[in-house]
Protein backbone atom coordinates (compact mmCIF):
# COMPACT_ATOMS: atom_id res chain seq x y z
CA UNK A 1 0.00 0.00 0.00
CA UNK A 2 1.18 3.09 -0.88
CA UNK A 3 2.43 5.63 2.00
CA UNK A 4 0.47 9.30 1.97
CA UNK A 5 3.34 12.06 0.98
CA UNK A 6 4.47 14.64 3.72
CA UNK A 7 7.01 17.13 1.90
CA UNK A 8 7.86 19.50 5.50
CA UNK A 9 9.41 22.93 5.50
CA UNK A 10 12.21 24.06 7.76
CA UNK A 11 14.96 26.52 8.05
CA UNK A 12 17.19 24.40 9.70
CA UNK A 13 17.47 20.60 10.41
CA UNK A 14 19.93 17.78 10.97
CA UNK A 15 22.78 17.43 11.31
CA UNK A 16 22.20 21.15 12.30
CA UNK A 17 21.77 21.65 15.74
CA UNK A 18 22.14 24.93 17.36
CA UNK A 19 18.03 26.11 16.22
CA UNK A 20 17.25 23.23 19.52
CA UNK A 21 13.65 22.25 19.63
CA UNK A 22 12.25 22.40 16.55
CA UNK A 23 14.61 20.47 14.58
CA UNK A 24 13.97 17.72 17.49
CA UNK A 25 10.50 17.94 16.86
CA UNK A 26 10.60 16.98 13.32
CA UNK A 27 12.99 14.69 13.72
CA UNK A 28 11.62 12.71 16.27
CA UNK A 29 7.76 13.30 14.35
CA UNK A 30 9.73 11.21 10.90
CA UNK A 31 11.50 8.73 13.37
CA UNK A 32 8.15 8.07 15.25
CA UNK A 33 5.62 8.50 11.81
CA UNK A 34 7.78 6.43 9.22
CA UNK A 35 5.86 3.24 8.78
CA UNK A 36 2.73 5.23 8.00
CA UNK A 37 4.25 8.03 5.86
CA UNK A 38 6.90 9.30 3.19
CA UNK A 39 8.70 12.16 4.46
CA UNK A 40 10.57 14.81 2.48
CA UNK A 41 12.15 17.57 3.93
CA UNK A 42 13.28 21.25 2.35
CA UNK A 43 15.76 23.06 4.52
CA UNK A 44 19.01 25.24 4.32
CA UNK A 45 22.60 23.99 3.89
CA UNK A 46 23.61 25.95 6.92
CA UNK A 47 22.94 25.58 10.96
CA UNK A 48 21.53 27.83 12.68
CA UNK A 49 23.44 31.74 12.90
CA UNK A 50 25.83 30.08 10.27
CA UNK A 51 27.37 30.47 6.80
CA UNK A 52 29.66 27.33 6.21
CA UNK A 53 27.37 24.74 4.44
CA UNK A 54 27.48 21.77 6.21
CA UNK A 55 30.51 18.91 5.04
CA UNK A 56 28.72 15.90 4.91
CA UNK A 57 25.63 16.87 2.44
CA UNK A 58 25.26 17.15 -0.82
CA UNK A 59 23.62 20.50 -1.53
CA UNK A 60 20.85 21.39 -4.01
CA UNK A 61 20.02 17.68 -3.99
CA UNK A 62 18.04 15.09 -2.21
CA UNK A 63 20.00 12.91 0.59
CA UNK A 64 18.43 10.32 2.26
CA UNK A 65 18.79 11.49 6.20
CA UNK A 66 17.67 8.53 8.54
CA UNK A 67 13.71 8.27 7.82
CA UNK A 68 13.30 11.42 5.12
CA UNK A 69 15.02 12.76 1.84
CA UNK A 70 16.07 15.76 2.45
CA UNK A 71 17.00 18.42 -0.01
CA UNK A 72 19.61 21.57 1.56
CA UNK A 73 18.96 24.62 -0.27
CA UNK A 74 22.05 26.77 -0.60
CA UNK A 75 21.76 30.42 -0.19
CA UNK A 76 21.90 31.30 -4.06
CA UNK A 77 19.39 28.79 -4.40
CA UNK A 78 16.61 29.77 -1.72
CA UNK A 79 14.00 31.55 -3.63
CA UNK A 80 10.47 31.29 -4.56
CA UNK A 81 11.08 29.31 -7.89
CA UNK A 82 12.67 26.66 -6.44
CA UNK A 83 10.53 25.81 -3.91
CA UNK A 84 7.49 26.25 -6.45
CA UNK A 85 9.87 23.39 -8.48
CA UNK A 86 10.23 21.04 -5.06
CA UNK A 87 6.28 21.12 -4.09
CA UNK A 88 5.65 20.10 -7.94
CA UNK A 89 8.45 17.59 -8.11
CA UNK A 90 7.09 15.64 -5.23
CA UNK A 91 3.63 15.79 -5.74
CA UNK A 92 2.91 15.93 -1.88
CA UNK A 93 -0.51 15.21 -0.07
CA UNK A 94 0.59 17.55 2.39
CA UNK A 95 2.96 20.57 2.80
CA UNK A 96 3.80 20.93 6.89
CA UNK A 97 5.64 23.99 7.68
CA UNK A 98 7.38 25.22 10.97
CA UNK A 99 7.88 28.87 11.37
CA UNK A 100 5.14 31.59 11.66
CA UNK A 101 7.59 34.01 10.02
CA UNK A 102 9.76 32.47 7.68
CA UNK A 103 9.16 33.57 4.12
CA UNK A 104 11.52 30.66 2.56
CA UNK A 105 9.91 28.02 4.52
CA UNK A 106 6.42 28.84 5.47
CA UNK A 107 4.83 31.99 3.66
CA UNK A 108 6.02 31.04 0.54
CA UNK A 109 5.16 27.33 0.65
CA UNK A 110 1.68 28.05 1.94
CA UNK A 111 1.21 30.47 -0.78
CA UNK A 112 1.82 27.47 -3.46
CA UNK A 113 0.31 25.03 -1.63
CA UNK A 114 -2.89 26.60 -1.30
CA UNK A 115 -2.85 27.83 -5.13
CA UNK A 116 -2.23 24.23 -5.81
CA UNK A 117 -4.69 22.63 -3.49
CA UNK A 118 -2.74 20.46 -1.37
CA UNK A 119 -3.28 20.06 2.57
CA UNK A 120 -1.38 22.41 4.13
CA UNK A 121 -0.86 22.90 7.92
CA UNK A 122 1.66 25.00 10.03
CA UNK A 123 3.40 24.14 13.14
CA UNK A 124 3.69 27.57 14.75
CA UNK A 125 6.16 25.82 17.14
CA UNK A 126 5.64 28.64 20.28
CA UNK A 127 5.89 32.20 18.22
CA UNK A 128 2.60 32.77 19.26
CA UNK A 129 2.82 32.69 23.03
CA UNK A 130 2.84 35.88 24.89
CA UNK A 131 6.84 35.54 26.08
CA UNK A 132 7.68 34.97 22.02
CA UNK A 133 5.55 38.31 21.07
CA UNK A 134 6.62 40.26 23.60
CA UNK A 135 9.80 40.35 21.71
CA UNK A 136 10.25 42.80 19.03
CA UNK A 137 6.06 43.09 19.83
CA UNK A 138 5.48 46.11 17.13
CA UNK A 139 7.31 44.53 14.09
CA UNK A 140 5.71 41.13 15.32
CA UNK A 141 1.99 42.56 15.09
CA UNK A 142 2.13 44.28 12.11
CA UNK A 143 3.49 40.94 10.29
CA UNK A 144 0.37 39.43 12.01
CA UNK A 145 -1.72 42.02 10.74
CA UNK A 146 -0.60 41.81 7.56
CA UNK A 147 -1.11 38.19 7.42
CA UNK A 148 -4.94 38.59 8.68
CA UNK A 149 -5.55 41.29 6.16
CA UNK A 150 -4.41 39.28 3.06
CA UNK A 151 -5.58 35.67 4.87
CA UNK A 152 -2.29 33.92 3.61
CA UNK A 153 -3.63 31.37 6.48
CA UNK A 154 -7.18 31.17 5.95
CA UNK A 155 -8.44 27.11 5.23
CA UNK A 156 -4.89 26.03 6.73
CA UNK A 157 -4.86 23.58 9.24
CA UNK A 158 -2.61 24.73 12.37
CA UNK A 159 -0.67 22.28 14.44
CA UNK A 160 -0.61 23.07 18.43
CA UNK A 161 1.46 20.86 20.27
CA UNK A 162 -0.19 22.12 23.43
CA UNK A 163 -3.94 23.62 24.55
CA UNK A 164 -2.32 26.33 25.59
CA UNK A 165 -1.10 26.86 22.71
CA UNK A 166 -4.25 26.02 20.96
CA UNK A 167 -5.29 28.97 22.52
CA UNK A 168 -2.47 31.25 21.72
CA UNK A 169 -3.76 30.64 18.03
CA UNK A 170 -7.22 31.16 19.19
CA UNK A 171 -6.05 34.21 20.59
CA UNK A 172 -4.30 35.79 17.65
CA UNK A 173 -6.91 34.38 14.73
CA UNK A 174 -10.02 33.78 16.63
CA UNK A 175 -12.32 31.06 16.59
CA UNK A 176 -12.06 30.30 12.75
CA UNK A 177 -9.15 28.40 12.16
CA UNK A 178 -8.92 24.66 12.31
CA UNK A 179 -6.54 23.77 15.00
CA UNK A 180 -5.48 20.18 16.13
CA UNK A 181 -3.52 19.69 19.26
CA UNK A 182 -0.55 16.85 18.74
CA UNK A 183 1.58 16.85 21.52
CA UNK A 184 5.17 17.11 20.52
CA UNK A 185 7.18 13.71 20.55
CA UNK A 186 10.14 12.70 22.50
CA UNK A 187 13.43 10.98 20.95
CA UNK A 188 13.26 7.23 21.45
CA UNK A 189 16.40 6.54 23.10
CA UNK A 190 17.07 3.68 25.58
CA UNK A 191 18.66 5.53 28.90
CA UNK A 192 19.64 3.40 31.70
CA UNK A 193 19.27 5.24 35.65
CA UNK A 194 22.92 5.97 37.14
CA UNK A 195 23.30 7.27 40.20
CA UNK A 196 25.39 11.32 40.81
CA UNK A 197 27.73 11.92 43.49
CA UNK A 198 26.94 15.06 45.20
CA UNK A 199 28.14 16.81 48.08
CA UNK A 200 25.87 18.99 50.44
CA UNK A 201 25.88 22.81 50.21
CA UNK A 202 26.98 22.08 46.29
CA UNK A 203 25.36 22.26 42.98
CA UNK A 204 26.23 21.63 39.56
CA UNK A 205 23.46 23.51 36.98
CA UNK A 206 23.04 23.63 33.60
CA UNK A 207 21.44 25.14 30.54
CA UNK A 208 21.50 24.08 27.32
CA UNK A 209 19.42 26.99 25.08
CA UNK A 210 20.52 29.37 23.19
CA UNK A 211 21.44 32.72 24.79
CA UNK A 212 18.10 34.93 23.82
CA UNK A 213 15.97 37.47 26.33
CA UNK A 214 13.14 34.20 25.69
CA UNK A 215 14.98 31.71 27.14
CA UNK A 216 15.80 33.94 30.00
CA UNK A 217 19.41 33.54 30.24
CA UNK A 218 19.72 37.02 32.07
CA UNK A 219 17.25 36.16 34.60
CA UNK A 220 18.70 32.75 35.33
CA UNK A 221 21.80 35.11 36.04
CA UNK A 222 20.34 37.16 38.52
CA UNK A 223 18.45 34.49 39.92
CA UNK A 224 21.97 33.37 41.65
CA UNK A 225 23.25 36.35 42.67
CA UNK A 226 21.75 35.66 46.62
CA UNK A 227 22.56 32.13 46.37
CA UNK A 228 24.47 30.85 49.85
CA UNK A 229 25.19 27.96 48.42
CA UNK A 230 28.41 26.76 46.49
CA UNK A 231 27.06 27.08 42.44
CA UNK A 232 28.39 26.25 39.53
CA UNK A 233 26.29 27.07 36.37
CA UNK A 234 27.51 26.11 32.73
CA UNK A 235 25.60 27.81 29.76
CA UNK A 236 25.68 25.92 26.37
CA UNK A 237 23.81 27.17 23.86
CA UNK A 238 24.44 29.62 20.56
CA UNK A 239 24.24 33.66 21.10
CA UNK A 240 21.58 34.79 19.45
CA UNK A 241 21.81 38.45 20.84
CA UNK A 242 25.03 39.98 21.27
CA UNK A 243 23.59 42.92 23.03
CA UNK A 244 21.43 40.46 25.24
CA UNK A 245 24.49 38.45 25.90
CA UNK A 246 26.64 41.71 26.95
CA UNK A 247 24.09 42.24 29.66
CA UNK A 248 24.50 38.54 30.75
CA UNK A 249 28.04 38.89 31.19
CA UNK A 250 27.86 42.48 33.31
CA UNK A 251 25.54 40.30 35.57
CA UNK A 252 27.85 37.47 35.55
CA UNK A 253 30.75 39.97 37.07
CA UNK A 254 28.77 41.02 39.64
CA UNK A 255 27.82 37.57 41.16
CA UNK A 256 29.69 36.11 44.60
CA UNK A 257 32.64 34.28 44.97
CA UNK A 258 30.55 31.24 45.99
CA UNK A 259 28.83 31.58 42.61
CA UNK A 260 30.63 30.47 39.58
CA UNK A 261 29.34 30.87 35.56
CA UNK A 262 30.93 29.35 32.40
CA UNK A 263 29.51 29.50 29.07
CA UNK A 264 30.50 26.79 27.25
CA UNK A 265 29.46 27.32 23.60
CA UNK A 266 26.64 25.65 21.14
CA UNK A 267 26.79 21.88 22.39
CA UNK A 268 26.10 19.22 19.48
CA UNK A 269 22.83 17.15 20.02
CA UNK A 270 25.16 13.77 20.00
CA UNK A 271 26.80 15.21 23.23
CA UNK A 272 23.47 16.12 24.91
CA UNK A 273 23.39 12.93 27.07
CA UNK A 274 26.86 12.23 28.39
CA UNK A 275 26.84 16.00 28.97
CA UNK A 276 23.75 16.29 30.89
CA UNK A 277 24.70 13.22 33.06
CA UNK A 278 27.45 15.77 34.67
CA UNK A 279 25.19 17.92 36.31
CA UNK A 280 22.71 17.85 39.19
CA UNK A 281 19.98 20.23 38.19
CA UNK A 282 18.61 21.70 34.57
CA UNK A 283 18.57 25.12 34.84
CA UNK A 284 16.15 27.10 32.46
CA UNK A 285 13.61 29.81 33.72
CA UNK A 286 12.53 30.42 30.38
CA UNK A 287 9.71 33.18 28.82
CA UNK A 288 7.71 30.00 27.51
CA UNK A 289 8.51 26.38 25.68
CA UNK A 290 5.99 24.50 23.68
CA UNK A 291 7.46 21.63 24.57
CA UNK A 292 11.41 21.58 25.68
CA UNK A 293 12.81 18.67 24.59
CA UNK A 294 15.66 19.73 26.74
CA UNK A 295 13.34 19.46 29.79
CA UNK A 296 12.86 16.09 29.11
CA UNK A 297 16.25 14.96 28.08
CA UNK A 298 17.62 16.37 31.61
CA UNK A 299 15.03 14.63 33.24
CA UNK A 300 16.06 10.82 31.11
CA UNK A 301 19.62 11.72 32.54
CA UNK A 302 18.67 12.57 35.69
CA UNK A 303 18.84 16.09 36.17
CA UNK A 304 16.23 17.58 38.15
CA UNK A 305 14.50 20.40 36.04
CA UNK A 306 14.22 23.96 37.86
CA UNK A 307 12.26 25.38 35.14
CA UNK A 308 9.23 28.39 34.69
CA UNK A 309 5.67 27.55 34.72
CA UNK A 310 5.29 28.40 30.87
CA UNK A 311 5.94 25.02 30.08
CA UNK A 312 3.89 21.84 29.93
CA UNK A 313 5.51 20.37 32.64
CA UNK A 314 3.49 21.51 35.74
CA UNK A 315 3.51 20.71 39.39
CA UNK A 316 6.62 18.87 38.79
CA UNK A 317 7.06 19.33 43.03
CA UNK A 318 4.16 17.65 44.01
CA UNK A 319 5.84 14.33 42.46
CA UNK A 320 8.89 15.00 43.23
CA UNK A 321 10.72 15.00 40.14
CA UNK A 322 11.33 18.78 39.69
CA UNK A 323 10.41 22.70 40.38
CA UNK A 324 8.43 24.59 38.10
CA UNK A 325 8.10 28.41 39.41
CA UNK A 326 6.41 31.09 38.49
CA UNK A 327 8.46 34.10 36.98
CA UNK A 328 7.34 36.57 39.11
CA UNK A 329 8.92 35.37 42.13
CA UNK A 330 12.98 35.49 41.27
CA UNK A 331 13.55 35.00 44.73
CA UNK A 332 11.80 31.30 44.87
CA UNK A 333 14.22 30.15 41.86
CA UNK A 334 17.11 31.34 44.09
CA UNK A 335 16.12 30.12 47.53
CA UNK A 336 14.96 26.78 45.48
CA UNK A 337 18.87 26.32 43.98
CA UNK A 338 19.80 26.85 47.65
CA UNK A 339 17.48 24.28 48.81
CA UNK A 340 18.25 21.51 46.49
CA UNK A 341 22.43 22.17 46.77
CA UNK A 342 21.68 22.18 50.52
CA UNK A 343 20.38 18.09 50.26
CA UNK A 344 22.78 15.01 50.82
CA UNK A 345 23.46 12.44 48.03
CA UNK A 346 20.58 9.73 49.07
CA UNK A 347 17.64 12.69 48.95
CA UNK A 348 19.13 13.99 45.63
CA UNK A 349 19.24 10.45 43.93
CA UNK A 350 16.03 9.64 45.20
CA UNK A 351 14.70 12.74 43.65
CA UNK A 352 16.82 12.31 40.20
CA UNK A 353 15.55 8.81 39.83
CA UNK A 354 11.84 9.75 40.11
CA UNK A 355 12.86 12.70 37.41
CA UNK A 356 14.44 9.82 35.18
CA UNK A 357 10.95 7.78 35.66
CA UNK A 358 9.06 10.75 34.92
CA UNK A 359 10.74 10.95 31.59
CA UNK A 360 10.50 7.23 30.68
CA UNK A 361 6.46 7.47 31.01
CA UNK A 362 6.37 10.53 28.85
CA UNK A 363 8.34 8.82 25.98
CA UNK A 364 6.91 5.64 25.89
CA UNK A 365 3.18 7.16 25.56
CA UNK A 366 2.05 5.56 22.41
CA UNK A 367 -1.38 7.97 22.55
CA UNK A 368 1.00 10.72 21.08
CA UNK A 369 1.54 8.70 17.80
CA UNK A 370 -2.86 8.88 17.14
CA UNK A 371 -2.91 12.34 18.10
CA UNK A 372 -0.15 12.62 14.67
CA UNK A 373 -2.67 10.33 12.73
CA UNK A 374 -5.23 12.65 13.71
CA UNK A 375 -3.46 15.56 12.64
CA UNK A 376 -2.38 14.15 8.86
CA UNK A 377 -5.28 12.51 8.31
CA UNK A 378 -6.29 13.29 4.82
Amino acid sequence: MKKNTILIFIDWYKPGYKAGGPIRSVSNMVDALKDHFQFYIVTRNTDYLETTPYSNINTNQWNNIDNAQVFYLSKENTKRSTIHVLIDEVQPDIVYCNSFYSPYFSLIPIHYAKKKKIKTILAVRGMLSKGSLNVKKAKKRTFINFIKWVGLFKKITFHATTNEEKQDIENTFGKQPTVIVANNLPEQKTYSFIEKRKTENSILLVSVARIAPEKNTLYAIEALKNCKSKVNFDIFGPIYNQEYWSKCLKSINELPVNVNVNYKGALPHDEIDTTLQQYHALFLPSTGENFGHIIIEAMANACVPIISDKTPWRNLATENVGFDINLANLKQFTTTIDKLASIDETTFNEMARNAFLYAQQVTNNQLLIEQYKQLFQL
